[in-house]
């Protein structure tokens, strides 16, 4: 009878958004399974399993127009291997940036291998190409820059380096105490 009320009033819950309430919900999951749903992330380090869900409005934004001229002029695809740590922090990082990629495992293809050596001249892991740009291994800061350099939009959590510190102090000095609870997804 749980699960009906539960169900009934996500369903609830998600039809009175409004576009001007579009944002995420995240849904909570305990060690005992229940489930609860929410405007924000549970605190780090609560224990909850946590899925978020995008809820919009339907239309397209200019932003996201640009975004598929931008994939459309400059994919990006990454070249990997299963066991590979650069490997992994390419995709964390593309993934946290939302830039959208394709993925190709090098490890038991061949041909990909064949023809990845005779374009670019060598074979590695990772291998990024932006366009027809080639990025051999990986280094967070040149991905950044030719991302940049391409347009893809900066993730939302980057902000230039002086102006974290200028808002914490901004906060100090408000009388609060300053303690902003670090949410890491990667």
């Amino acid at each position: 009878m749980k699960r009906i009320y539960s169900f009934l009033f996500m369903v609830l819950l998600v039809a009175g958004f409004s576009a001007a309430q579009a944002g995420t919900l995240y849904k909570w999951v305990d060690s005992q399974g229940r489930v609860s749903y929410h405007d924000q992330p549970p605190p780090e380090g609560s224990g909850y399993r946590v899925e978020e869900k995008n809820l919009g409005s339907g239309k397209k934004s200019e932003s996201d127009d640009n975004l598929e001229k931008i994939v459309e002029k400059y994919p990006v695809i990454l070249y990997s291997v299963p066991v590979c740590g650069s490997c992994d922090l390419a995709r964390i990082y593309l993934q946290k940036r939302k830039v959208p990629y394709s993925e190709q495992n090098l490890e038991n293809n061949g041909e990909l291998q064949q023809t990845l050596k005779a374009k670019i001249g060598s074979l590695s892991a990772p291998i990024v190409m932006i366009g027809e740009k080639v990025m051999k291994g990986y280094v967070e800061s040149i991905l950044e820059g030719e991302l940049d350099a391409v347009g893809y939009p900066k993730s939302e959590s980057a902000k230039p380096a002086g102006e974290e510190s200028k808002e914490q102090d901004d906060t100090s000095t408000q009388g609060d105490s300053g303690y902003r609870p670090a949410r890491s997804r990667y």
